[in-house]
């Protein structure tokens, strides 16, 4: 092999190394399942005043000893375990939080109450958000809709954050039967009218103290009475920058 397919080769792989190493990512939580058995202890153990529903997650893939303790109010704990003992790092509460969605999109839909969603948004090599997300929604016969909208707010240390962006499409959905007799069922492929749109986020560092976030969202319509290949799909995104 010559020098300069050598050195084409070496460069190539530097880059691909490269390009692997700066892809910036959400990072997923995953529900840890013994310690949300045991939540109730760690609670009083470290005296923490935890809502009803708790649940316990870390990071997908982490090697971490930190957990993440998250309840209906909402608000978030964040633990560290070592050697079987439990430490309160930081927690932050968001029960006096105002939304930015304060009110129904339309006079059907009831308030679903609000969620902290188990992951963590990049916003730049050291900081992080967490996407607090209001849902609304309601059901009827043979159907229903609903909609989420997301705050997303940079966590900092003592309990403080600050909001990042706010008003955030998160996930819509609706579905509607279109089937009422027993021949309906049976001649038809598809017994509802379908729509709704999901959100994916890809990262940029483009030089500025925020990563620039591009929101990717996938739209769906799906007819009643066609097949699942006749689901139109559209695409759309709009370009963000946190804090702006």
């Amino acid at each position: 092999m010559n020098v300069y397919k050598l050195t084409l080769l070496f460069g190539i792989s530097c880059f691909s190394t490269l390009v692997v190493a700066e892809e910036i990512k959400v990072t997923p939580w995953v529900k840890v399942k013994a310690e949300t058995d045991h939540v109730k202890y760690i609670c009083s153990t470290l005296s923490l005043k935890c809502g009803n529903h708790v649940d316990v997650w870390k990071k997908k893939a982490s090697t971490e000893d930190k957990l993440y303790l998250t309840d209906e109010t909402p608000q978030l704990f964040e633990l560290s375990k070592v050697n079987n003992q439990y430490k309160l790092i930081n927690s932050w509460r968001f029960e006096h939080y105002r939304h930015s969605s304060q009110h129904s999109p339309d006079d059907e839909m009831a308030d679903y109450g609000t969620e902290i969603f188990p992951a963590f948004y990049p916003l730049n090599r050291k900081n992080f958000s967490i996407a607090l997300v209001k849902k609304w929604g309601t059901s009827y016969a043979g159907g229903g809709r609903g909609e989420q909208i997301a705050d997303f707010l940079m966590l900092e240390p003592n309990g403080k954050y600050k909001v990042a962006l706010n008003d955030v499409g998160f996930y819509s959905y609706e579905m509607i039967r279109a089937c009422f007799s027993e021949r309906d069922y049976k001649i038809s492929p598809h017994c509802h009218d379908e729509s709704g749109s999901t959100l994916s986020i890809q990262f940029k560092d483009v030089g500025k103290p925020y990563y620039q976030w591009t929101l990717n969202y996938t739209d769906f319509t799906w007819e009643s009475f066609k097949p699942e290949k006749a689901k139109k799909i559209e695409k759309n995104k709009v370009v963000v920058m946190p804090f702006k």
